[in-house]
């Protein structure tokens, strides 16, 4: 059910997904991989990391979007798989965890889907500089790697997204404006 409201909510925001099993999406954004998983059972039977590699493709995604009722304690869960996978095995997973309540889905997926392009914006688009100057360490101006204009189900009008980030220091920066 959650996974058919993914899709209707990327197709509305011009990105396409796809259904990797019942339970998936996958969204390349750029190069960045986007996965929205939407498990059946509170408590899915992923017992070790070669299941969570197997079902959600943990190794491919950069950002993986949790949608369920409670999904910080899937978090949580797979937070502690990962980290167990790094201090047993060596194993490396340079994916962000991030949370949607399925309670509110529509809101959340909106800001968990800013909060995704954040995370890694150079993977969005090559930049362009802005006329802005990077506001931690004053160096460089923040380049804009990705404009977008939508209607915001949050703000229930039509907004303007801007992501930013400063190639010298890292900081990244989501910007919304009002429109109507």
């Amino acid at each position: 059910m959650e996974c058919d409201v993914i899709l209707d909510y990327l197709r509305e925001r011009g990105i396409s997904g796809s259904r990797k099993n019942s339970e998936l999406v996958i969204a390349p954004v750029g190069s960045l991989q986007l996965g929205f998983w939407c498990p059946r059972d509170d408590f899915p039977n992923i017992d070790d990391i070669e299941d969570a590699k197997r079902v959600l493709g943990l190794d491919n995604l950069d950002v993986l979007i949790i949608v369920s009722y409670r999904p910080y304690i899937l978090i949580d869960f797979l937070n502690s798989l990962i980290e167990r996978a790094n201090r047993w095995y060596g194993l490396q997973f340079n994916v962000k965890l991030l949370g949607v309540s399925s309670v509110e889905l529509e809101t959340g997926l909106e800001d968990a889907l800013g909060r995704a392009f954040v995370e890694k914006p150079h993977k969005l688009s090559p930049g362009v500089k802005s006329e802005y100057i990077c506001p931690q360490c004053g160096k460089d101006l923040l380049y804009l790697y990705r404009e977008e204009r939508y209607f915001s189900r949050k703000y229930r009008r039509r907004v303007v997204e801007r992501i930013y980030a400063c190639i010298s220091c890292g900081f990244r920066a989501r910007k919304i404006d009002l429109i109507d």
